[in-house]
């Protein structure tokens, strides 16, 4: 069901950026796993939880908030980015194209389905590696069971997003090697 929705957005500029400037931004929760401990092999992981069932009545709205989100949280942007107009916000998208779009367009875009065992045993893998707390690790599995986790795509081979969606969640994975 949402892979037929991220298909329409993920590298798709045009699309995306309509969404964002029109967007009406929601209240969420989000936590940061920086599992990246010794280049060039880590994980990211972060969490949006937004109000009860808006991911499964706003897709398309509740995946460009969570992008921007995550964009704001690695540029550090300033308190409050999201109170942007939306003519300025139209203004840097549309002056700023290779910065944005890194946030929502992948070099090896997969769209496939992976089962929560998989993704689960991703996640551990990394999380092993790097002695991540098993509380954090235990932290993050709910937002796996019972989703729709797909493999959105990478950079290149090494380089793996991948999402799991939920009614009123959205976890978003990023692993590999980065050098």
């Amino acid at each position: 069901m949402y892979m037929d929705i991220l298909k329409k957005i993920v590298n798709h500029y045009d699309y995306y950026k309509n969404i964002a400037v029109n967007l009406e931004w929601m209240e969420l929760r989000t936590k940061y796993h920086d599992w990246y401990k010794q280049y060039p092999v880590g994980m990211f992981v972060t969490t949006f939880d937004f109000p009860e069932n808006y991911v499964k009545d706003n897709f398309e709205q509740a995946y460009v908030q969570m992008v921007l989100t995550d964009m704001a949280h690695t540029e550090n942007f300033e308190e409050g980015f999201q109170n942007v107009p939306s003519s300025e916000l139209l203004e840097y998208m549309t002056q700023n194209v290779p910065f944005y779009a890194e946030y929502m367009t992948y070099e090896e875009l997969r769209m496939t389905p992976v089962t929560e065992e998989y993704l689960i045993e991703k996640i551990k893998l990394h999380a092993d590696r790097y002695a991540v707390p098993e509380n954090e690790v235990n932290a993050v599995i709910p937002y796996i069971m019972g989703a729709e986790n797909i493999e959105i795509g990478g950079h290149y081979y090494g380089d793996h997003t991948f999402i799991s969606i939920k009614n009123n969640s959205i976890m978003l994975v990023e692993c590999g090697i980065w050098d």
